[in-house]
C-alpha cells in the first residue's frame, strides 16, 4: 500500500508544472554615440561599423539604448548631417537614444549651473530626431557629484526636465581595449579581441558575485559599453557569452523595475563606480572591491 501511495505521489509530482528557474537579465547601454575611435575614420567606415554593431544587437534581440554626445554632431558650430544619419540608423533599428551631455564634460570639474547647460545643449538634435525629449540621462565617466548639494541639485534638475538617471551595475574598461584594437592590425587585432572576450567574461562573473554580496541576490544587470570598432566586431561573441551564462536581454525600463535600483545612494567620491558599489558604500560596507578583473599590461601599453 505504501508503495502505491508513493508511486501516485511521484506521478502527481511529475505531472505538476515545476517553477521555471529564473533567468538572469541584462540591459545593454552604449555610450558616446554616434561613435568613438582612437584613430581617424571615414564616415563611410563608421557607418559600416555602426551597421555591424546594430546588426549584432538585432541578431540577439537586444533592446539596447544609446547615449549621445551631441557635440559630435557639429563642427565649428555647423551641423554635420552625416553624423545625424548615424543616429537615425539607431532609431531605424527600433532602439532608444538618451542624453550623455553635449561634450562629455566632467561634472566633477564643472560648476553645477554650467553642467546643467551641458545637459540642455545635449538634447535638441536627439529630441528632433525622436520627436520627443530623451527619457534617460547618463553621467559622463559616471561622475555624479563630489558633494551632496551638487549631486542632489543635478538630480532635481534632471527630474524637472523629465529625465531618469541611467545607472550602471556592470562597469568595465572596454575603452582601453578599444584603443588597443583601433591601433592593432592582423593577428594582433584578433589577440586583442580574444583577450577582451576573456576579460568581459571575468567582469560579468565578478559583478554577479558582487550582486550576491551587496544585495543578497543577482539583480537585473545594466551593462556599460561604448560605440566603437571593438564592440562592433565583438558584439556577437559578447552577446553569446551572456546567453551562455543564462541571460536574457531587457530594456532599461525593465531593468529598473528591479527594486534594488531604489536603494539609497549618497556616494560622493571622486571615482565613477557602479551603483552596486554606491549602495554598498552608502550602507557602510567596506572591503567589497577585491577581485575586480584587471586589464592586462600589454593591452594598457597598446592602448596608449
Amino acid at each position: 500500500m505504501r508503495f502505491v501511495v508513493a508511486a501516485l505521489a511521484l506521478i502527481v509530482a511529475l505531472m505538476t508544472p515545476q517553477p521555471q528557474e529564473a533567468k538572469r537579465q541584462v540591459c545593454f547601454t552604449i555610450d558616446d554615440l554616434p561613435w568613438v575611435s582612437a584613430v581617424p575614420r571615414s564616415i563611410e567606415d563608421v557607418e559600416k561599423q555602426t551597421k555591424q554593431l546594430l546588426s549584432g544587437l538585432a541578431a540577439h534581440r537586444i533592446p539596447a539604448i544609446g547615449f549621445v554626445n551631441e557635440g559630435k554632431l557639429q563642427r565649428n558650430g555647423l551641423a554635420m548631417p552625416e553624423q545625424e544619419h548615424l543616429l537615425k540608423l539607431w532609431l531605424d533599428a527600433g532602439l532608444e537614444l538618451g542624453n550623455h551631455t553635449l561634450s562629455h564634460r566632467d561634472f566633477h570639474a564643472t560648476p553645477l549651473d554650467e553642467f546643467k547647460q551641458e545637459v540642455v545643449r545635449g538634447e535638441p538634435v536627439t529630441t528632433r530626431l525622436m520627436g520627443k525629449r530623451p527619457r534617460y540621462f547618463r553621467h559622463p565617466m559616471l561622475h555624479t557629484g563630489r558633494s551632496l548639494d551638487d549631486k542632489k541639485g543635478l538630480e532635481a534638475f534632471l527630474a524637472e526636465r523629465g529625465y531618469r538617471v541611467a545607472p550602471v551595475s556592470i562597469d568595465n574598461y572596454d575603452y582601453i581595449f578599444a584603443r588597443a584594437y583601433d591601433r592593432a592590425s592582423g593577428a594582433d587585432r584578433t589577440r586583442v579581441l580574444d583577450t577582451y572576450i576573456e576579460y568581459m567574461t571575468a567582469v560579468v562573473a565578478y559583478y554577479e558575485q558582487q550582486s550576491q554580496v551587496i544585495v543578497g541576490r543577482e539583480i537585473r544587470q545594466i551593462l556599460l559599453m561604448h560605440a566603437n570598432s571593438l564592440n562592433a566586431h565583438a558584439i556577437d561573441r559578447l552577446a553569446g557569452m551572456f546567453e551562455q551564462r543564462g541571460y536574457t536581454f531587457v530594456t532599461l525600463d525593465r531593468a529598473l523595475e528591479d527594486p534594488a535600483y531604489a536603494s539609497a545612494d549618497t556616494y560622493t567620491g571622486d571615482a565613477g563606480i557602479t551603483w552596486l558599489h554606491r549602495w554598498a558604500m552608502t550602507a557602510g560596507k567596506r572591503g567589497i572591491f577585491a577581485g575586480e578583473p584587471i586589464v592586462p599590461d600589454w593591452i594598457e601599453r597598446a592602448g596608449k
